[in-house]
């Protein structure tokens, strides 16, 4: 891995935690679609599906799905939300999540530097499709958290009224 992917990468992981950090300071907005949005961002890198240069096989694909799917499964379990005396639904704030997020980062960059034998186009495609699997997952289960969350808040907050 180059001096500027990973500089490019450190930015990234930053701007991320920094992200985490400041949504949970910032209510969410009362339909949640916002959690959806990363999704399309990432998705973007299908596009190198028409890279001819690039040896994928269904094995490689699959294994990259499996350690995404399995990579979103801590991350759903420390996302929660909660109601403020607001009235609205905020991140609730958890040291876990900034923790699996470094550590998902630190996974990616052992790729790089220990996996030999793929060239690092089909390696980088590799794991933008575990990097999309987990936060895919990761943000659909925590769109459906949001809502039963508001919704189980929402009944309490009625009765409070």
């Amino acid at each position: 891995m180059n001096p500027l992917s990973l500089t490019i990468s450190f930015l990234i992981i930053v701007l991320i935690l920094r992200g985490v950090i400041q949504g949970s300071k910032k209510p969410l907005h009362e339909s949640g679609r916002k959690l959806l949005i990363p999704v399309l961002y990432i998705s973007s890198s299908l596009f190198e599906l028409f890279d001819p240069s690039l040896v994928l096989t269904s094995g490689r694909i699959i294994s990259s799905i499996v350690i995404g799917a399995i990579l979103s499964i801590p991350l759903i379990l420390v996302t929660q939300f909660e109601r403020k005396s607001d009235g609205k639904m905020y991140y609730k704030r958890n040291v876990s999540l900034y923790v699996l997020i470094i550590v998902i980062f630190s996974l990616r960059l052992l790729d790089f530097l220990f996996i030999s034998g793929i060239d690092p186009k089909t390696l980088g495609f590799l794991n933008n499709v575990f990097t999309l699997t987990y936060i895919a997952i990761w943000r659909m289960a925590s769109f459906i958290k949001f809502h039963n969350t508001k919704s189980r808040t929402s009944k309490s907050w009625g009765k409070i009224a």
